[in-house]
């Protein structure tokens, strides 16, 4: 891409904020800046919609008692499994474990320590 053909949408989920894109001007890649474009808009507004839809399913199933609340906030907090193992240090077999009420309910404050530190500083809903 040119850099002259960075798009300028003004896209809504940029906030008024530019994005830095690489583009093409005399042959070499420069830095220019986006207001965004509407495929990103498009994509990102699907992606939204649908990390809403994890987070309210897996809010039901911690009001269930099916999950403990580290399930309910890995969502709300927009982690992954595998992000949240970085963070917090556990392997993701251990924190798959943590979903389960009755293994939460037994975790030390060392460990639910580590996940108030990803969470914010909080475990509840």
């Amino acid at each position: 891409m040119k850099l002259e053909d960075i798009p300028q949408d003004d896209s809504k989920i940029f906030r008024g904020q530019r994005k830095v894109i690489y583009a093409i001007r005399n042959g070499k890649f420069e830095a220019g800046k986006s207001s965004g474009w509407e495929a990103e808009e498009f994509a990102t507004g699907q992606a939204v919609d649908e990390l809403h839809q994890l987070t309210e399913t897996a809010l039901t199933a911690v009001k269930n008692g099916e999950k403990s609340i580290i399930y309910y906030l890995m969502f709300k907090y927009r982690y992954d499994l595998q992000s949240l193992a970085q963070t917090t240090g556990f392997w993701q077999w251990q924190i798959k474990r943590h979903f389960k009420p009755e293994v939460f309910e037994t975790l030390s404050e060392k460990k639910l320590d580590k996940y108030r530190n990803a969470f914010g500083g909080t475990l509840t809903i």
